[in-house]
């Protein structure tokens, strides 16, 4: 998957033309995988309906996460509703973990819990949650961080047109970690930066 990548990046993609979300994972800004809506979580008419009325963390969302070559390699889905729980599956449709976060603008956090109720790693942020540090549970070592920042491009235009992106930093992780961690900022631009 991305473990044999230090630092990867995680960038909402603003086309218009795409319906639906549409994240770019990167390195070195060269894209290495994506995290896309699944056409019938974008096409749902229950969802459409939610966002006109700004109520965007209530929608039902799922999204596949591929590689470069377009392989599948996991999905992560959250419930329509105001549970704030990510669901990460197999690609064989095996639910992995499940996020749990609690979102608040001065202290929000994730835990990430597997298939037998045993925490696997907690995120705490700070104001605006912006930057998060991941803390591995067994160990209680910190493993990871996530933080929100931009990226500098050659054009004003482009500046100003594309979106932040989601730095994580993260050293020979496993694959359900690293799928974690790629859930998290989900998560995060969700319950933060939804517009």
């Amino acid at each position: 998957m991305f473990d044999q990548y230090d630092e990867i990046s995680v960038q909402r993609d603003t086309r218009i033309q795409f319906r639906g979300r549409l994240y770019s994972i990167q390195t070195n800004q060269t894209i290495i995988g994506t995290i896309e809506e699944t056409q019938s979580s974008a096409k749902n008419a229950g969802n459409q309906l939610l966002k006109l009325l700004s109520l965007h963390s209530v929608i039902s969302l799922e999204f596949t996460v591929r590689d470069a070559n377009k392989e599948v390699l996991g999905m992560v889905k959250k419930g329509k509703g105001f549970s704030y729980d990510l669901a990460l599956y197999s690609t064989l449709g095996d639910q992995l973990a499940t996020i749990k976060s609690e979102v608040k603008w001065k202290s929000p956090s994730m835990t990430v819990i597997d298939q037998n109720n045993n925490k696997i790693l907690h995120a705490v942020g700070g104001y605006g949650g912006t930057d998060f540090k991941i803390t591995d549970c067994s160990s209680n070592q910190p493993i990871s961080s996530i933080r929100r920042r931009s990226f500098v491009y050659a054009s004003i235009k482009e500046n100003l047109l594309n979106d932040d992106a989601y730095f994580l930093y993260k050293t020979n992780l496993d694959f359900l970690t690293t799928l974690s961690l790629i859930a998290m900022t989900i998560a995060i631009d969700i319950y933060y930066f939804s517009n």
